[in-house]
């Protein structure tokens, strides 16, 4: 009876590298061959090979993968079906698998897993059903071993509401951990980590003003994280401002200046990468359509974000084709110039033309009187049958040229109607 489960489970690995093969013929023959395994199976042979550190590492994380999307998608029809002995041996089974991992990445895939099962063990009224988990992720992230405190951050991160109906009640205690972590100055992922689970957590409470205001001298902690991360190449807690100013704007109100400080200071340093830039920028921008009164009130930071903005829009790489294309490629959506140019429109559109058309008309006309403000590519756009000797001053004809091509990529918002009444186009 061993000898044949063991053979079964051998068999399976050969399935998952076949799963991963890059022949789309073998590939498909395995996934057709793994959706024929029956789903209480399919968990007896997951978690296996998942336990399996002697295992290929790609396997393992396949394996994993599949565990997760199993329960996300059929947790239903799979899990409730198990006996009783087998659910708890399931739910031990992980979060010793968790203590015993020293690979990072496999770690964080299991913490999917512990998540995902966590979300589909809180019932209709809200009992988390998984009282062990709870007690894990207390215990973990108190740890001193910090494989085990990212761990615990991972999973709140991933599903916040794991304390279910008893969260008012854990209140404290899950307000005093995210501080204690996003103030461990020796562990830098620890604080990112933290400031990506509180970040999770506001959203995840979007609706609870209370909560909202308790939680809200946390935020500086998560900006601090967002500088810092930036500076280490990860802009995976800048994704999660961006996603505060999107969803639940009122919480940054206490701290806007600071956020739009900083969100200012990241976009206009040419250091970090455009699509961390771009993010940055993103952060204001989206402030002017979900929260436009409060970004009203700091018009100074709006007046300083348009030249930003004129300065991506100019940002054209030195391609002698690119101005006669007539579509966009791909590589361009993510380009400055384009981000630059919506980023623009949807501000225009957010604050009005009233408030964004002198700051613009000011910062244009100082960059059209600099050569060096523009690269050579955005002059050339305006060469050959586009330009016309009768204007005089070839930079004037190029300026001129340009004025009018600047505002005719925002001619369908609202600022263009103002341009129109005051003759500037």
């Amino acid at each position: 009876m061993a000898a044949a489960a063991e053979q079964e489970q051998q068999q399976f690995y050969l399935l998952l590298g076949n799963l991963l093969s890059p022949d789309n013929a073998v590939r498909k023959q395995a996934e057709e061959t793994y959706e024929n395994i029956p789903g209480q199976s399919k968990i007896t042979f997951l978690l296996q090979a998942i336990r399996n550190t002697a295992a290929a590492e790609e396997a393992r994380q396949m394996a994993a993968v599949l565990l997760r999307r199993l329960l996300s998608s059929a947790f239903e029809e799979v899990y409730p079906a198990l006996p009783p002995d087998v659910q708890i041996a399931i739910k031990s089974e992980l979060l010793l698998i968790i203590q015993m991992e020293t690979q990072s990445g496999m770690r964080k895939k299991i913490c999917d897993i512990v998540a995902e099962l966590a979300r589909n063990l809180i019932d209709e009224d809200g009992n988390n059903q998984w009282p062990e988990g709870l007690k894990f992720l207390f215990d973990s992230v108190s740890s001193q071993n910090m494989g085990l405190r990212e761990a615990a951050l991972h999973i709140f991160w991933n599903f916040p509401g794991i304390f279910g109906n008893q969260q008012q009640h854990y209140l404290e205690v899950i307000k005093r951990m995210l501080v204690q972590c996003m103030q461990d100055q020796d562990h830098p992922t620890i604080r990112m980590l933290s400031a990506r689970a509180a970040a999770a957590f506001v959203l995840a409470n979007e609706h609870n003003l209370p909560l909202l205001k308790h939680f809200a001298d946390l935020l500086p902690g998560i900006l601090q994280a967002v500088n810092d991360s930036c500076y280490q190449s990860d802009d995976s807690v800048l994704k999660s401002l961006v996603e505060i100013a999107d969803t639940v704007p009122k919480y940054l109100r206490p701290h806007l200046e600071p956020t739009l400080q900083l969100s200012l200071k990241l976009c206009a340093d040419t250091s970090l990468s455009n699509m961390q830039r771009q993010l940055a920028l993103e952060v204001i921008v989206t402030l002017s359509e979900t929260a436009a009164a409060m970004l009203r009130r700091h018009t100074s930071i709006v007046a300083q974000a348009i030249p930003q903005m004129l300065a991506m829009m100019v940002d054209l790489e030195e391609d002698e084709d690119w101005a006669n294309a007539d579509e966009l490629e791909d590589d361009d959506f993510d380009s400055n110039a384009v981000a630059g140019e919506s980023a623009l429109d949807r501000m225009a559109c957010g604050l009005g033309g009233k408030l964004v058309l002198p700051m613009i008309k000011e910062h244009i006309m100082q960059m059209l009187q600099n050569r060096k403000a523009l690269s050579s590519q955005a002059l050339k756009i305006f060469r050959d049958e586009d330009s016309t000797t009768s204007l005089g001053n070839p930079f004037q004809c190029v300026t001129t040229l340009l004025v009018k091509e600047f505002f005719s990529k925002i001619s369908h918002c609202s600022l263009f109607r103002h341009l129109t009444q005051l003759k500037m186009v």
